[in-house]
This record gives C-alpha cells, structure tokens and sequence, in this order.
C-alpha cells in the first residue's frame, strides 16, 4: 500500500488468529500478546483481537467481515504444509480469487532444502500457492512465507504461527511497512516492577498521581510481581518527573525499574563484589534455579535440603534454625552472603539472611492459598527481597499483602562474634 491509501492517520488494526489449538485452549496465544504489546510500544493500538478454528469457510467469513471494519489485519497461522492449514485457501476463497504458485518462494525452498542435502516434500509446494494478486513477504526462518493483501480496503498481512518466524516478521517487515505508511505516536514503555503490594494497594498508591492527557498507565500482575508501566513518548518534557513521581508513591516495594529483579540485583552485588551461598528447604530449589538461570556467577555454593526430614531442634525454634543455616552458609570475614529458607512447619515458614553487618530473620505464613510452585516462587522472592533491601541500605523486614508475620528477629554482627 502507498500513501494515496491511507483512511485514517491512525489506522484500526485486528489481529486474526487461528487453529484449534488457540481456540480451544490446548496452547497459549502469547503471539497475540506480544503483538499488542509491540504495536502498542510503536504507536499504534490493537482495536480487535479475534480466533477461529481450522474450519474453511468460517475463516473466509470472518476475513470477509474483518475487512469491514478494520484498516489492517495481521492473521496469525495456518500456512503450513497440512491439510488442516487453511488460513491461505481462506483468503483467496474470501477475495475470490484462485490460489497461484509464487516462483519466487518456490525457487527459495527447494534452494533451502538443496542447501542442507535434503529433497523437499511434495507437501511443501502447498506453502508456495498463494492467492492471486498476493505480495511475498519473506520468512528467513521458516518455509512458511506470508504475504499481504487487501479486500474492501483493508490491508492484511499473513504470518506463521512458529514465534520466532512470527515475530522476526513483524519487527523486520510489517511494523516497518506500517510506521512508513501512517503517522504512529511513538511511544516507550518504563516499567517498575513492584513486590509486596496488592492491586488495590497499588491502586490506593497511585491515587495521587496526576498524568497528562498523552500519558498512558499500565498495569500487569505476572506472580510474584506487579508491574506499573508508564507510556508516553521517548522526548516528553515531563518524562524524568513522572517516573520518579510513580517510583516515589510506590516506595521500597520497587524491586526494579525496566529489567528483571535478578538482573538488578546482580548489578548491585557486582558493585559491591559479594557472593552469594544459598540453602534451601521449602523452596526446593527455586531460588538457587532462579539465580543460576540470570546471575549465576554470583552464586558460589547451594545447598537443597529435604523438606520431610527436619531435626528437633528446628521443629522447636524454627527461625533460630533458619538464621543458623544462613550463619553456616559463609565464612565469616568475607564478603558473603547466605540465604536460606527453612521447611514449612504447621504452614510457617522461616526465611533468613547472614550478612557481614548481621542477620535477619522473619517466620511468615501465607493469607491466601497458591499452588505449591507458586508458593515457593513467592517464598523464594522474598528471600531475594531481604538481599534488595540489604545492598539498598532500607528495612530488611517489610510487609508483604500476601503474607503474614509472626516474628522477626535481627542479630548484629557484634554480637553474632
């Protein structure tokens, strides 16, 4: 499409997935959420979000209808090399128009498959038929090609439905096309990440600010966090004072601003060149498997205890138990810190942190039921939560909204020697 084609300065753009597998839920839609996050981070806004199933002439009726009321559809699956891939029939039977053979990507495929030694499969010419008129849009990463089109106006643009290929598309080819062809309100998205908090806590926080009109306020609850996103454009004048007005209201319970809490918390030990030593027993785990997955040249030594087996002189005095293991964790003298979580004993937990400025610990239980895993993330954070804190120079024990405190206790290094 060209200028001169242009209805609005801001386009209406659907997303059209498709397959029964989306429909009924066998898999998750994250294409749909990643693209309605990227157009939304480049200045454009998903009105719709629609799914079919691999059923022929319901496609066709609902890219009939689409066309209708949208400026752009990105349809989302179905053109693979089965026969249950109907999404390209589907058009060309909605344009009513025949399905043609694209030289072009035929010639790419069997250079593909000729390059890695291969025969192609008579299944894959299905992938090189595409409806009349239709314009090629390459995949480098998939024998799938997409292409575009349009129909009463609208312009569509068909994409696999593997990630990779999908979202290579889009960035390389489609946000491109559009942002030349339209005037999108860039925008950027700061993020804070928040731990501790409800939603209603967040909420009743936020009261106070006060956003201009261009300004957007976001919110995602993704467990153990919430996030707080703030859209506006990258040159707004206001920029730097509204962020730090959001930070302010949400306080200590920002674990981090536009990078996962791990990642922030490796930058704060690298400055202050400590390690860490972890042992875990109701976590299981986690929080060792969370470390070494993003900062593992942090984490010196983990220890996983069993959960079932727990000596007397923990079942007596728990967190007396758990301060211990995180004391025992380190050498004394050195720049070291340990972690440990304790078992779950009459639904309490112990956490602990032995630190060369003293210990802290705190015995909580949970206000609301989660899943075992989710429990132990929850658990596990907090842990990391008692680290943030420390390196940041504020309170080690917080409230948490969804946990209870029956006891804490701190120990300073003197005494402790």
């Amino acid at each position: 499409m060209d200028n001169q084609q242009h209805k609005t300065p801001m386009p209406r753009i659907a997303m059209l997935s498709t397959g029964e597998e989306v429909l009924l839920g066998d898999i998750t839609d994250t294409n749909a959420a990643w693209l309605s996050r990227m157009l939304y981070e480049n200045g454009f806004a998903m009105s719709r979000r629609v799914t079919v199933g691999d059923e022929l002439d319901e496609m066709a009726v609902e890219l009939v209808r689409l066309s209708q009321t949208e400026d752009v559809v990105i349809v989302n699956g179905g053109l693979g090399p089965t026969t249950d891939d109907l999404t390209t029939a589907a058009m060309a039977s909605a344009m009513g128009v025949e399905l043609t053979l694209n030289e072009t990507w035929l010639d790419e495929l069997k250079q593909r498959y000729e390059r890695h030694g291969r025969p192609m499969a008579q299944s894959n010419l299905k992938q090189a038929m595409l409806p009349e008129g239709a314009r090629l849009i390459d995949n480098p990463n998939g024998t799938a090609c997409g292409f575009y089109c349009h129909l009463n106006g609208c312009h569509f643009y068909f994409t696999p439905g593997v990630p990779s290929e999908f979202f290579c598309m889009v960035e390389q080819q489609i946000l491109p096309e559009l942002s030349h062809n339209y005037a999108p309100s860039a925008r950027s998205c700061y993020r804070s990440f928040t731990f501790g908090l409800s939603e209603s806590g967040i909420s009743d926080a936020m009261a106070s600010v006060s956003l201009p009109d261009d300004v957007t306020l976001g919110y995602r609850s993704s467990l153990p966090f919430i996030e707080v996103k703030l859209f506006m454009a990258d040159d707004h004048p206001d920029k730097v004072q509204l962020i730090d007005a959001v930070q302010s209201c949400l306080g200590d319970h920002v674990v981090s601003c536009n990078q996962a809490m791990v990642q922030a918390l490796a930058a704060d030990l690298n400055r202050q060149g400590a390690v860490l030593k972890v042992v875990e027993q109701f976590t299981g785990g986690w929080l060792a498997s969370t470390l070494n997955g993003q900062a593992a040249h942090l984490v010196e030594q983990g220890w996983v205890m069993s959960n079932a087996h727990v000596p007397e002189q923990a079942v007596a005095n728990p967190l007396a138990a758990s301060l211990a293991m995180a004391s025992a964790a380190i050498v004394q003298g050195q720049h070291q810190i340990g972690l440990a979580c304790g078992p779950e004993l009459h639904g309490q937990i112990c956490v602990a942190i032995s630190t060369p400025e003293g210990e802290w610990g705190q015995r909580l239980s949970f206000k609301r039921h989660f899943s075992h895993d989710n429990a132990r993330c929850y658990m596990a954070t907090v842990l990391l939560d008692m680290l943030r804190r420390y390196l940041h120079g504020q309170p080690v024990i917080a409230d948490y909204a969804s946990l209870a405190r029956h006891d804490d206790i701190f120990i300073d290094a003197e005494t402790i020697a």
